[in-house]
């Protein structure tokens, strides 16, 4: 058993004390810079909002003053800058804010790329990205080439994607990272319809998780050239892109032919019907109703409910859901019929 003497523990004691005097002294140290950060910033943000928006919205002369001295006011600036790009379309404003940004920010957010600290490099590339900082472009390729993590490589695509497309595209496609549908969604949903429509021209080359996103994609940005494209996707070989693609045209909602669509009627998989039933909502009812009775048929409720769904959406609808109730013998098909009828006429 150790035996401390009475001096020993007193030493221990005072080393303990220095210790926490010295982590008490840290802590005040680094909370007075916090706070002199924030009145730096505060009183920028005070004294010159007025002075950016005139310069931005109000073609005012653009005065020295608004040139940030420190890293406080370089945040208050962001404040200033993300407030309106987030909030106001305007190319004009957004041309001045890259220009400034350019010129002036360049230099801050070149270092914060060297920082040791993770934190303070992503916010460096988030902000060479929101604010146009193009002539950081080489520094980035340069920064890639440092052992960076995942999240620090999708930021720098998406600088690619803002900057330079053709080096995007190169980027992408022999990229080691395996990113989620979301987060390629994110990447896409950015690129000029130029440039994104090359992904259709390469399409089997690209991963499962890549394709799935271009065809999300296509869907949100309901450019009419995606429709052929589109529609060359439902003769695939995977069913999941066959029926990806389905759901695509389907949000698009722009339906210029029929012949692409007939045979998923009788698809073996339900999911494929479901959205042809889906679908034919954008199409005039004289030319679907063959097929939706054969759907209102399916075997699956949703199939069946959906084409019922469609139907009812006609100004005749509600007749000719009478008139298969009438003539019938699908019991299923009937009380599916009765259901939705009802329920339109009871609105």
């Amino acid at each position: 058993m150790i035996k401390l003497t009475v001096s020993t523990i007193l030493v221990i004691i005072s080393f303990l004390l220095v210790v926490l005097f010295i982590f008490f002294m840290y802590l005040l140290v680094q909370r007075q810079r916090e706070s002199y950060f924030e009145k730096v910033r505060d009183r920028y943000l005070q004294n010159y909002s007025q002075f950016w928006y005139d310069y931005l919205f109000n073609n005012a002369l653009f005065s020295i003053v608004l040139v940030p001295r420190g890293s406080a006011q370089v945040e208050a600036i962001e404040k200033i800058f993300s407030s309106y790009l987030k909030n106001i379309r305007n190319e004009q404003v957004e041309l001045k804010i890259k220009q400034f940004s350019n010129q002036y920010l360049k230099a801050f957010y070149e270092k914060d790329l060297s920082s040791k600290r993770w934190s303070i490099r992503m916010n460096a590339l988030y902000r060479i990205a929101d604010l146009q900082i193009d002539e950081l472009l080489t520094k980035c390729q340069e920064f890639e080439k440092n052992n960076i993590t995942d999240e620090e490589h999708f930021q720098l695509l998406k600088i690619y994607s803002l900057f330079q497309p053709d080096l995007f595209m190169e980027k992408i496609k022999n990229s080691n990272v395996n990113y989620a549908e979301s987060e390629y969604r994110r990447l896409f949903i950015l690129l000029d319809d130029n440039v994104f429509i090359r992904f259709f021209h390469d399409f089997n080359s690209l991963s499962a998780k890549m394709q799935f996103a271009v065809i999300d994609t296509a869907a949100v940005k309901r450019n009419m050239e995606y429709l052929d494209e589109l529609k060359k996707l439902l003769h695939h070989d995977t069913p999941e892109i066959n029926i990806r693609a389905l759901k695509g045209l389907y949000e698009i909602g722009i339906i210029d032919e029929m012949d692409s669509f007939v045979s998923f009627v009788t698809s073996e998989m339900w999911e494929a019907r479901l959205m042809v039933a889906k679908i034919f909502k954008h199409v005039p009812l004289t030319y679907t109703y063959s097929y939706l009775e054969q759907l209102l048929q399916d075997e699956n409720w949703w199939v069946r409910s959906q084409a019922a769904k469609t139907i009812v959406e006609d100004g005749h609808g509600i007749a000719k859901l009478q008139q298969f109730i009438e003539s019938s013998n699908d019991q299923y098909a009937i009380e599916m019929a009765q259901e939705i009828a009802a329920r339109k006429e009871g609105k």
